[in-house]
Order: structure tokens, then C-alpha cells, then sequence
């Protein structure tokens, strides 16, 4: 019996020992249950007070950053036109309304903007946009610029104003940049008459740590894409230029020294896989140059601008310079050559005719007078056979067209091996021993006209006629056959 009790008493033991446990399990649950409910409240409580202080420095510093919007406009204006003067000495108006931005960086533009040079009009842009320094906008007295943008600018330059861009590049000395875009330069005469236009896709001036001023700039200049770079190393007194056409297949490269009196460079040209280098030096009233080979040397002088030059090549190549698309069209057409300003005279040397085996040692003096071009004093041989001089022959360029009006000279140095080239027949072989006329060569249309011929000094009334012919029929005399049977012609009748 007493068992019997002792075993009750240990299941009561084990069984309030079991219902304690499963009491302050729940106990601990729903105290774990209230404590997460507390934490959450908190946490939802600190979720907002970080939401308010967030969204507040957000708005602070949005209503920071539109503080200048809200700037007397007129003033401002005023104010970056100053600070672009100092800073860039770049003068500039601003015709159109004051916008502010904030993005990418704070930034005031203008849809109209006028640059000056000189006190003159140098330039007017669609589009300007000025970033400035963000340290303090409680103030526009406080306003500082970084980089100047411009966009879609029209350049009206001429030899007054030319030297803009480096009076621009020489005054930078900001970490900032100046930047220009999708614009277009005119250069002009003096009768405000457009002599070629230059677009220009990129064009922007900088400065870096190593002093160095920067001018970079990707144009296209008679269609043909040009890259130009400049470095001015203010510390070392040096500057670099190098210009590159990767459609001529040109690279020139120009280093020059300018920190003594008597400043000297070096001229590297590249084309295609062939380089010549060109030392020159510069002194007050002129610049003198030349090549190791002595092939080209001449001397420019300043005052008066007088240029004497002594140019040699290995061979002309007719085909590439008179073809519609050369750079000699186009300079010839955009009248650049004929400047009233220029003035000078080019000894020019070729070896040979490039395709034209019989023709050789061309030796052409280029003179340039008064907006005129002339060739005079010149000559060239064929086949060692025949001394072909050229004079008072004047190179005309009307409505887009080249022209050469001039006389030339054939004088026979034997003739028999001429008469032999071209087959002519024995009867007709007369002792010639020149041949004189005055033509007119439209090169565009290949088109050359004769007149005034005289044989040995004299003129002769068959011929006369027989040119008179020649010229109305108007006959191919650069095809070879129609040359040839023309000679043969000719000989017969003299």
C-alpha cells in the first residue's frame, strides 16, 4: 500500500514538473512574441526618423542646388561674361534668355551668344552652356565657371582676326576646358567674300598639370576630315603641332623651340610610307628652311611677304593633280593662291612625268603676283630631243574652271629622232628648228586651242588655216593615236 502512495506522489512530481515546463515554454513565446512586437515599433519608428532626415537633406540640397534659378538674370549674365573674359579671354554677349540646369552638373545656357574679337564681331553661336563651381550659390556675387560649352557656331574669320584661337589657347591656363561643337568657319576676304569654308565637328581648348595648353580639333576642310593638335609646354618654352588626313594618307609633325631669341623647329612630313624632314629657323623679319638633302630650302619674309623657294621632286604625277577632287582644285577654285597679299616665286624641279616616259627634267618657275599666276622661264624635255619652254603663261580660274593661257616653244635639238618617233614620212621632213605658239588648255574639260604658230620665226598661211581647222573641230589631242596622226598631218603641209 505504501508503494502503491509512494508512486503516486512521483507521478504528481513528474507530471507538475512537465505542465512548469510547458507553462514557461509559452511564458518565454509570448515574451518573445511582445518583444518583436516592440521591436518593430521601434524599428518602424526609426524607419521614419531616417525616411524625414533623408527626404530633408534631399531637399536641402535640391533647394541648394536651385538656388541660382532664382538669381536676377540681367545680373548674371553681366557676371559670366565677366568671369569668361578673365578667365578665357573670351568676349562674349549673351542675346538670348538665361536658362538654368542641374544635370549632368549645375549650368546656366543660352540659345544666342555673340563672340567679339577686337571689338568686332567674330562669331555667333546657337548655343551656349556655362558649368560653375557648386561651393557656394547662396550668392550670385559668389559665382564661379568651370568649363564653356558651344554649340553649332558660325567663325567669320579673316587676316585680322586669324589669330583668335591663339590668343584663346595662349591665355588658358585653367584646369577647365573650353569646348566647341558642330560649327563652321568662314574665311573671308577683305570684301567680306567667302574664300573656303571649314566645318568643325570638335574643337576644344584645355590645360593639364604638366603646363602644357592644348587645342584639339577634328575638322573637314575641302571635304577632306583633318585632325590638328597643339601642345604650347609654357614651362619648357615648346610647342608641338601635328596635323593628320588619314584620307590623304598625311601626318605632319612640327616641334619648335621658342625659348631662345633666335627660335628654331623641325618639319616631319608622312606620306604614305615616305618622310621628309624640314629644319627651319625663325628670326624677327623672317623664316628660312631647308632639308639634309638640300631639296627643299627658300626663305619667307615677314615684311614685306615675299616667299623664294627651291623645290625638287623625283616625279610629277599629272593624273592625281589635275583630277576634279585634288586639294589643287580646290585651292584653286576657293582662289586662295590668288590672294593680292601673296607674293612669291617657286623653282620647281621634277626628275620626270609619272606615265609619261619621254618627258623629263621639268623645270617650272611658279610666280605669284598681285592675285596672278603665272609661269614663266620654264622648260622641260622629251627625249633629250626636243627643249620645251614655257612662258608668260598665266593659270585663270573662272566660274570653277582651270584654265592655262600662255606661250610655249618647241626647239629641236634633233629632230630626226623626233621624225622617226612618229613615223613621218621621209618627203615631209623639213629642217625644223622651232616651232612657236600661243595656246589656251581648259583643263577640266581636257580642251587645249591654238593660234599664233610660227616655223622658224615665221608664219604661213596653211598653217594658219589648218590651225583654224583644228581648232573648230575641236579634236581629243590628249588621245594618243588622234595626237599622232595630227603630227603626221601637220608635216605634210608645212
Amino acid at each position: 500500500m505504501s508503494k502503491k502512495i509512494s508512486l503516486i506522489k512521483k507521478l504528481n512530481k513528474l507530471l507538475l514538473s512537465v505542465n512548469s515546463r510547458i507553462e514557461s515554454f509559452f511564458n518565454n513565446l509570448r515574451d518573445l512574441i511582445n518583444s518583436k512586437k516592440k521591436l518593430k515599433n521601434y524599428l518602424t519608428n526609426l524607419d521614419k526618423k531616417i525616411i524625414i532626415s533623408v527626404g530633408s537633406i534631399i531637399i536641402f540640397v535640391l533647394a541648394y542646388f536651385f538656388i541660382p534659378s532664382f538669381y536676377n538674370k540681367d545680373l548674371v549674365k553681366i557676371k559670366l561674361a565677366k568671369l569668361i573674359s578673365e578667365k578665357y579671354n573670351l568676349e562674349v554677349k549673351f542675346k538670348g534668355d538665361l536658362e538654368y540646369g542641374i544635370f549632368p552638373k549645375p549650368h546656366f545656357f543660352i540659345k544666342e551668344t555673340i563672340l567679339f574679337y577686337n571689338k568686332e564681331d567674330l562669331a555667333k553661336t546657337d548655343f551656349a552652356k556655362i558649368y560653375i563651381k557648386t561651393n557656394n550659390f547662396f550668392s550670385s556675387d559668389n559665382l564661379k565657371i568651370q568649363d564653356v560649352f558651344f554649340k553649332k557656331t558660325e567663325f567669320n574669320i579673316n587676316n585680322k582676326n586669324y589669330d583668335f584661337f591663339q590668343r584663346v589657347l595662349n591665355t588658358n591656363k585653367s584646369e577647365h576646358e573650353i569646348y566647341f561643337k558642330n560649327s563652321k568657319l568662314f574665311y573671308k576676304d577683305l570684301n567680306d567674300d567667302v574664300i573656303f569654308l571649314t566645318n568643325i565637328k570638335n574643337l576644344n581648348f584645355l590645360y593639364n598639370e604638366e603646363l602644357d595648353q592644348l587645342l584639339n580639333t577634328d575638322l573637314e576642310i575641302f571635304n577632306i576630315p583633318v585632325k590638328v593638335k597643339i601642345i604650347n609646354n609654357l614651362n619648357k618654352k615648346n610647342a608641338f603641332i601635328e596635323i593628320d588626313s588619314h584620307r590623304l594618307r598625311i601626318n605632319i609633325q612640327n616641334d619648335f623651340d621658342y625659348s631662345k631669341e633666335i627660335k628654331a623647329g623641325l618639319l616631319d612630313f608622312k606620306v604614305i610610307n615616305k618622310s621628309k624632314k624640314i629644319n627651319y629657323i625663325i628670326k624677327k623679319k623672317s623664316l628660312k628652311f631647308n632639308t639634309e638633302e638640300n631639296d627643299f630650302n627658300g626663305v619667307l619674309d615677314f615684311k614685306p611677304f615675299y616667299l623664294s623657294s627651291d623645290l625638287k621632286f623625283s616625279q610629277l604625277d599629272l593624273a592625281n593633280i589635275f583630277k576634279n577632287s585634288s586639294i589643287l582644285f580646290d585651292l584653286l577654285n576657293a582662289e586662295i593662291l590668288n590672294n593680292e597679299s601673296l607674293s612669291a616665286v617657286l623653282n620647281v624641279k621634277f626628275r620626270k612625268i609619272k606615265k609619261i616616259n619621254y618627258l623629263k627634267d621639268i623645270d617650272l618657275k611658279i610666280y605669284f603676283e598681285e592675285g596672278n599666276i603665272f609661269i614663266k622661264n620654264s622648260s622641260l624635255s622629251w627625249k633629250n630631243s626636243i627643249l620645251i619652254n614655257l612662258d608668260n603663261t598665266q593659270l585663270i580660274n573662272e566660274n570653277n574652271k582651270i584654265n592655262f593661257s600662255g606661250t610655249v616653244s618647241f626647239d629641236f635639238k634633233d629632230i630626226d629622232n623626233f621624225y622617226r618617233q612618229y613615223q613621218i614620212k621621209r618627203s615631209h621632213r623639213k629642217r625644223v628648228k622651232k616651232i612657236e605658239l600661243d595656246f589656251f588648255l581648259n583643263v577640266n574639260e581636257k580642251r587645249i586651242e591654238l593660234d599664233n604658230i610660227k616655223i622658224n620665226g615665221k608664219t604661213n598661211k596653211v598653217v594658219e588655216n589648218f590651225i583654224s581647222n583644228l581648232n573648230k573641230k575641236k579634236k581629243d589631242l590628249f588621245n594618243k593615236i588622234v595626237f599622232k596622226n595630227l603630227i603626221k598631218e601637220f608635216f605634210s603641209i608645212i
